[in-house]
């Protein structure tokens, strides 16, 4: 996109509210801050709405990653100046929210948003903005596609959650796999947004047998008891089920009451142990596939700077998305999206050249001859990384989440669980299927694969 467009569209919204003169003070301010003022940045993250149980522990822990990017004296010496807000699980709040950020808060790049379907109008507008989007929890395939510039040079939308396209192949497999389910007649429930969407759809495609029923739902009914007849009019004899807690809790109720039948496949999103537990006598024995990601050097410090947070579900993932942000601009020498979105990748792996040993133990992406590989950093060595990279090192963040080595759609490849609910709504790991096997099935820059376009 243009320079003239960007500034048009940066300093009209600012002139929407106050006339001209806030846009001059806004460019005056922008030029403050390229002098060494605070680095402006923002959450956008779902305190209230469907993905509230969710939102508190995300919003604190990228409080937690500034607040240990700040101690070590910010990127570039400069502070972060954060600016937190809720998107109510609700795409036109979030880009009110979205906005707001961009043309008052001036910032330079944001943590969120948790689900795809808020994400994904997010990410339309970031790379004419140039502002860096790093979402920690949405996982819709479509966004492998989504924020690059017009010649694609630059993608300014990256994730710390894996692509549902990894999440589709275990789900189909614990459908078709006679060690599981091992169904021949399959239907899938998903919630009506681009994550249910696109995880239901990559699900059909992996299962093996005949795909009976395809039905959305949506988030605002109270009743679902027509949804289920439709879900199960053609006699399937498996449900894979994509949903979040709030809309499931409902679902799961109405299905054992009407005595459908068939055995459920639940999704990530459904994966939080109070849903399971209150739900126990209905959820025991049902599967999940659920990313189960390699431990890494950070994660006891993290779970010891969040406290009783610590359990949140993709906050880990939260910590990273600003923590690598911050480590982009230190790498890149200059505090701006551009910056952000050019060097985001090299500080989250090993280097290119790393062996393929290397590659396949801490990298997600083919690696060439021989070759070194980058220091490791990881939760709350952000002066360990300015250190590095003063030496003219490179380094390969380790991250809360998972090793996190962004591939060229700036996403990560997760290793990955099969699960099974137990009496008491705790679950089991039946198999743990390792990041290798979804390489060259998923996404770019995993080997040759492509994503089927069209949570999460």
């Amino acid at each position: 996109m243009s320079e003239k467009y960007r500034t048009t569209r940066r300093v009209y919204l600012k002139g929407a509210t106050a006339a001209g003169v806030a846009g001059l003070t806004g460019l005056s301010t922008s030029a403050g801050a390229a002098q060494g003022g605070p680095i402006q940045m923002g959450s956008i993250l779902p305190i209230t709405g469907n993905l509230s149980a969710y939102g508190s522990g995300m919003q604190r822990a990228v409080n937690v990653a500034v607040q240990d990017v700040n101690d070590a004296g910010g990127p570039l010496d400069r502070q972060i100046n954060m600016t937190n807000t809720d998107s109510q699980t609700q795409p036109s709040r979030a880009i009110q929210q979205y906005n707001s950020l961009v043309n008052e808060q001036n910032i330079i790049g944001f943590v969120g948003a948790a689900s795809s379907g808020v994400s994904v109008p997010l990410a339309q507008n970031v790379a004419a903005d140039q502002v860096m989007q790093m979402s920690n929890a949405s996982t819709s395939p479509a966004l492998s596609e989504i924020g690059y510039n017009e010649d694609r040079s630059v993608k300014y939308f990256g994730r710390t959650a894996p692509n549902d396209a990894q999440q589709g192949i275990v789900m189909g497999r614990i459908l078709s796999d006679d060690q599981y389910i091992g169904a021949d007649r399959a239907a899938f429930l998903f919630v009506d947004n681009p994550y249910g969407q696109g995880l239901a759809e990559r699900a059909r495609e992996q299962f093996q047998g005949e795909t009976v029923g395809m039905v959305g739902y949506s988030q605002r009914a109270s009743d679902y008891t027509s949804t289920l007849d439709s879900l199960f009019q053609n006699d399937p004899d498996a449900v894979g089920f994509i949903g979040y807690p709030g809309n499931g809790r409902t679902i799961l109720n109405q299905w054992n009451n009407g005595g459908y039948g068939g055995e459920w496949v639940l999704s990530e999103g459904l994966n939080s142990s109070e849903f399971l537990s209150s739900l126990s006598n209905i959820t025991s024995g049902m599967y999940l596939a659920s990313p189960n990601p390699e431990q890494t050097p950070g994660q006891t410090a993290f779970e010891e700077k969040m406290g009783d947070q610590a359990g949140t579900l993709f906050a880990p993932h939260a910590y990273d998305g600003l923590f690598l942000q911050a480590l982009a601009i230190e790498a890149g020498g200059q505090a701006d999206g551009t910056t952000i979105a050019q060097n985001i990748r090299s500080v989250s792996r090993p280097e290119e050249g790393a062996s393929q040993e290397t590659a396949t133990t801490t990298g997600d992406g083919g690696g060439g001859g021989g070759g070194q590989q980058a220091n490791v950093v990881t939760v709350g060595q952000f002066q360990k990384a300015k250190d590095l990279l003063a030496n003219g090192e490179d380094i390969n963040y380790q991250g809360a989440s998972s090793p996190v080595n962004l591939n060229e759609s700036l996403e990560p490849l997760n290793q990955f669980a099969i699960l099974q609910v137990q009496d008491d709504g705790s679950t089991e790991t039946l198999e743990t299927i390792p990041r290798e096997f979804f390489r060259g099935k998923v996404g770019n820059g995993g080997g040759g694969g492509t994503t089927t376009t069209t949570q999460g």
